[in-house]
Order: C-alpha cells, then structure tokens, then sequence
C-alpha cells in the first residue's frame, strides 16, 4: 500500500502510517527506508495484523539534473547559446534597418538556427530555444511589415 508517514517518536521508536483516512502503527525494526522515518515523508507498506510492516520510501522517479560538474568538481550552470543571442539582437536591429530589413532579418534566422542546433546538441550546457524563437518571430514580422 502506498501513504504517509504521519509522525515517528524518536524516543519510543514507533510511529504511524496513514492511508486512505487510516493510521496503522509500526516501529522502527520494520523501517526499510532511506535515512531515519520524519513526518510526511511518502511510504510504502506492508499490512499485517492491523500493523504497517515492511516501511520504506516510495519509489520516486529520477529527476533531471538541473546542472552539471566541471572536471575540478565545480557546478556549471547552464549558459544561454552565443548564437541565440546574437540571432536576438541582429532581429531587433532589424527593425531599425529601413529598406535593408529584410537581409537583416535572413541574417538573424540563420542565427536563430545555428542557436536551436547548438543548444540540440549540448543540451546539458546550454539553453535559448526560446529565445531563437523570439528571433524567428521577430524576423518574419519584421519582414512582413517591410513588404508593406
């Protein structure tokens, strides 16, 4: 069965487990979990004579790592992609380039390409998907309003 631990004494090394609206006793020779039994903590149990037996955490799914350690054992943050950025500032530039707007604008989707495929490859490194995709967006309507 699956629910919480709904308080543990340290000192008389018992607590309980509620699932479902019931709480069943246990004491810490049935604990199966990682580190010492705390309040709240999601479980998974045995029943047997009324009694929670074989206590331990619930399975959780692995999560992803949101940084990365360097060979001298530093995290490393993730860095935005050179070539997201450059795609954002040529696309705004455009806006200002007059007649020429469009070549700008082809400039700055190359960029946002070359962006989306850097940070495709090295995802663990890099982020910006959503920053080319302003770009692009920028660079179509900037084109388009060019043509008018």
């Amino acid at each position: 069965m699956d629910g919480r631990l709904f308080h543990f004494d340290d000192e008389a090394q018992t607590g309980e487990v509620e699932s479902d609206g019931k709480r069943y006793p246990f004491d810490f020779a049935q604990w199966r979990g990682r580190g010492l039994p705390s309040a709240g903590t999601p479980v998974r149990f045995e029943l047997r004579d009324g009694q929670a037996i074989q206590v331990f955490n619930r399975p959780e799914a692995q999560r992803r790592a949101s940084s990365t350690r360097g060979v001298d054992g530093k995290t490393r943050r993730k860095r935005l992609s050179h070539w997201a950025l450059a795609a954002f500032v040529v696309s705004v530039v455009g806006l200002s380039a007059g007649r020429y707007a469009p070549v700008v604008e082809v400039v700055a989707i190359v960029l946002a390409w070359l962006g989306l495929r850097h940070v495709h490859r090295q995802p663990q490194r890099f982020n910006g998907y959503w920053l080319s995709g302003t770009a692009i967006a920028i660079a179509v309507g900037v084109t388009l309003w060019s043509q008018l």
